[in-house]
């Protein structure tokens, strides 16, 4: 069986907490080169990452990229009905106590 070294792969996964898309490219190279693009929120887990890749991959260029899209929901605001009620009754009272209300 031939196997390539010149390849192409892209995984996504939606969780309740956002999307996230895996990218691999990969080139012939005479050793392993690892580069990875990951968003600020995942840079902790690179090491790990480059590992993964070494345990499978002997040789190349592989470059994966990490995209990372936050999940929002539409009921995720809610507001305090009691709270907003009492700050504009405060802010009404102030403002009739500085001479501008409305």
């Amino acid at each position: 069986m031939i196997r390539s070294m010149t390849g192409f792969a892209r995984r996504e996964r939606q969780f309740p907490w956002g999307l996230l898309a895996w990218e691999l490219k990969t080139v012939n190279h005479r050793f392993l080169e690892i580069g990875c693009r990951l968003p600020e929120e995942f840079r902790i887990g690179e090491a790990e990452f480059r590992q993964a890749i070494a345990a499978s991959v002997r040789r190349g260029k592989v470059e994966c990229s990490l995209h990372f899209r936050p999940a929002v929901a539409a009921d995720s605001l809610q507001v305090d009905a009691e709270l907003l009620a009492s700050l504009t009754q405060r802010a009404l009272q102030i403002a009739g106590r500085i001479g501008t209300a409305a």
